[in-house]
């Protein structure tokens, strides 16, 4: 047995709170090292006394391989603490030799009769893992209507303009971060019908607050829509016409930094450490300006420059908020609370969220769900993000955990059998409760094109695509990718939407419309788990209830001979052709087919 591979890791994505009863707990153990594994498990305080022996009143229960990656099997069950408590620990079992895995030590234990160990065994209560009570407070409190929502993301210069404010051609490339389309908030207001016969619920925009630049990311006044885009009551007509159409609105918060022009900063530019906001940033050492700046007075960049003050990466347009002083906080929870309360907004997606503190964080989901209990938050993070996701802070994050190794593989820099691993491994250690709530994508304003990703091939994309609507989360659409519009890194990734419709991509079109459908039809389809078919395939099932889900892919540019186990064949309704399909031990995928079956029993 390899002893280094067994972990479990209690209060955490192994031992999490399911909801207000149930609660679920992960082994993890080598790849096919363990023939079996049982959870022990009782109340503390339930003991039973005869003829003045105390003994403790515990459960044991056999857990289900459900996870295999690479390197290690993952076990799970569920528990439901009739008292909301439990102690619990593991019994391992491998070629008849049976283990006792506690919270201190691993021993192994010589049955007597059934539940029944020497040495200890069951009752020494200081080897257990300690869940110590269920609290409802704990738990990630998300809207209900988050899981279901189809996203779009807006990048509103480059959707549609509806009052001309620019010099350049619509679409004209290259796209440069310093130049203006156009795009406006009464342009996407027009465009409501589209985003409603697509399918969409949700449209998060990217900043929209006044800013010097192309993608608002350097905000000058959080509380003014820049005219580019409209006025403050533009905005809130538009709010009011998304919701009479059943769509959602969150803005973007860029609270981990401000912009060169902020007056805040610019005050600081000026009086420097005698200004009254020099404690709102970090300055490190003097001068703090070390840089030239020019006659419209912004910074003259250098290859190697290094401000002297903090700020996003080492951008001198990006002073960092110290969001521990008195006065940022007063002024950013404002603006939290301002655009709810007055605009009806649905929620804040937090730029930079994880270089945020975490107290800070906590008050910004405190301040939004006193606003509106109903409100959304969630952040940017590219990495693990579990240490957010506990319920105090954010609701949900942008699903980089599933993005990347869907970029990789599409990318060919992984296999299927690797693409499996990492999907197992995203699956296992991801809590329920969050993964139903996160924001799934493809591509966004910091990232390439998907359709780029994949040399502009949309039969690959739509793969992808199928993938995505099959995740458990919410899936959203980066404008514009839904007609094939592609593009590199930023800011190529950041063109006009084309709105001439010779020039979509119908076929793509169509297929994301129908997955959008079907997503909302399906419960299925959101459930949790991938279960693969083929090491050497991407095409897996999915089962909820008594609906079986095939999802056949081949992403190959030839055919594909795979196995289906006998107890799935049988007559299936093809969900996107609208046909009856039998399915048999062995089919034929041929070069990118999607099938989307659905068992008919």
């Amino acid at each position: 047995m390899n002893k280094h591979a067994l972990f479990h890791q209690p209060k955490s994505e192994y031992a999490y709170a399911y909801d207000e009863k149930r609660i679920h707990i992960l082994f993890r153990t080598a790849k096919n090292d363990i023939d079996q594994v049982y959870i022990n498990f009782g109340d503390p305080f339930d003991w039973t006394y005869h003829n003045g022996k105390a003994q403790w009143n515990h459960e044991m229960k056999e857990m289900v391989k459900r996870y295999q990656t690479n390197d290690f099997d993952y076990y799970f069950v569920e528990i439901e603490p009739k008292d909301y408590r439990m102690k619990y620990a593991f019994v391992l079992v491998k070629q008849n030799v049976t283990y006792f895995y506690g919270s201190k030590r691993l021993h192994e234990v010589y049955q007597v009769q059934k539940n029944e160990f020497k040495e200890g065994g069951f009752y020494d209560l200081s080897n257990y893992f300690n869940f110590p009570y269920l609290n409802k407070e704990d738990l990630p409190q998300t809207p209900e209507w988050v899981k279901n929502t189809i996203w779009y993301q807006i990048f509103p210069d480059r959707f549609y303009s509806k009052n001309k404010k620019s010099d350049l051609t619509w679409g004209n490339l290259p796209v440069k971060n310093n130049e203006l389309y156009g795009g406006d908030i009464e342009g996407v207001k027009e465009k409501l019908p589209y985003l409603k016969d697509l399918g969409i619920t949700g449209i998060y925009f990217t900043p929209i607050f006044l800013s010097p630049s192309a993608h608002k990311y350097d905000t000058t006044d959080y509380y003014q829509i820049d005219p580019q885009f409209g006025s403050n009551e533009t905005f809130k007509e538009f709010v009011k016409a998304a919701h009479e159409q059943d769509i959602k609105v969150v803005l973007d918060a860029v609270f981990n930094h401000c912009g060169w022009f902020h007056p805040w900063w610019q005050d600081v530019v000026k009086n420097g450490r005698k200004s009254k906001y020099a404690d709102c940033f970090f300055l490190d050492k003097d001068p703090i300006i070390n840089f030239d700046i020019d006659q419209n007075g912004q910074p003259i960049v250098t290859r190697d420059l290094r401000p002297n003050y903090r700020t996003f990466a080492y951008t001198p347009f990006m002073p960092k908020w110290n969001t521990d002083n008195p006065l940022v906080q007063e002024h950013l929870l404002g603006v939290v609370k301002y655009w709810i309360e007055e605009y009806d907004i649905d929620g804040w997606r937090l730029d930079v969220s994880n270089e945020i503190s975490h107290d800070f964080l906590r008050k910004i989901k405190e301040t939004s769900r006193k606003a509106n209990p109903n409100t959304f938050i969630f952040g940017e993070n590219w990495d693990s993000s579990l240490p957010w996701l506990r319920g105090d802070q954010m609701d949900s994050v942008m699903n980089y955990d599933l993005a990347i190794p869907i970029w990789q593989f599409f990318e060919r820099k992984i296999d299927a059998s690797e693409f499996q691993s990492e999907i197992q491994k995203y699956l296992a250690l991801t809590p329920k409760n969050v993964m139903e709530n996160m924001f799934n994508l493809l591509d966004t304003h910091d990232t390439v094109r998907m359709l780029r990703r994949l040399d502009d091939n949309v039969n690959r994309l739509k793969i992808a695509y199928t993938i995505m609507f099959l995740s458990a989360g919410a899936p959203n659409i980066y404008y514009g990718s839904e007609i094939g519009l592609t593009g590199d890194h930023d800011p190529d990734n950041r063109r006009c939407f084309i709105w001439d419709e010779k020039e979509w991509n119908h076929e793509l079109r169509n297929y994301i419309k129908r997955l959008i459908e079907l997503r909302r039809n399906h419960e299925t389809f959101a459930d949790y788990d991938y279960h693969f078919m083929d090491p050497n395939n991407i095409s897996f099932y999915k089962r909820k209830n008594d609906e079986l889900i095939l999802a056949l892919l081949n992403d190959e540019p030839h055919d594909y001979k795979l196995k289906i186990n006998p107890l799935a064949t049988g007559e299936y309704l093809d969900l996107v052709k609208e046909r009856t399909i039998s399915i048999h031990e062995e089919i034929t995928l041929y070069p990118y087919e999607i099938l989307l079956l659905k068992k008919l029993y």
